[in-house]
């Protein structure tokens, strides 16, 4: 039997190789929500251009949190929130919000990018 110091020992590095994972995949998924926030339309018909950028970041928040990647939660909800209201009025992102989203965006991979060198480092 696996002393209960041991199990948590293996679930926390199961937790960081998750947290890897989640960090190594974010450009890809910081790519997908721009081409969905910049296009006039989502082009599968079924969801709107709005509501794609909206289920993108509301997936990506809840990752983070649970994850517990706070800062990184925190600029997911701030470019989440935007893209609620513009859901909500049911209107194009205009050139502010658009700008806003971006520099979430950014803020995001900078913080990842910060985060991921710093546990690099911790584990060298």
């Amino acid at each position: 039997m696996i002393a209960l110091a041991e199990r948590e020992r293996l679930f926390e590095q199961r937790v960081q190789k998750t947290r890897a994972r989640f960090v190594a995949n974010l450009p890809e998924r910081l790519e997908a929500i721009r081409e969905a926030a910049r296009s006039s339309e989502a082009t599968d018909g079924r969801e709107t251009q709005l509501r794609k950028v909206h289920r993108l970041l509301h997936d990506m928040a809840g990752s983070a949190a649970m994850l517990e990647l706070a800062e990184i939660e925190t600029s997911v909800r701030r470019a989440l929130e935007i893209a609620e209201e513009a859901d909500v009025r049911n209107s194009p992102f205009n050139r502010e919000e658009l700008f806003l989203i971006e520099a979430a965006l950014f803020d995001i991979q900078a913080t990842a990018d910060r985060t991921h060198t710093k546990n690099r480092t911790d584990t060298a």
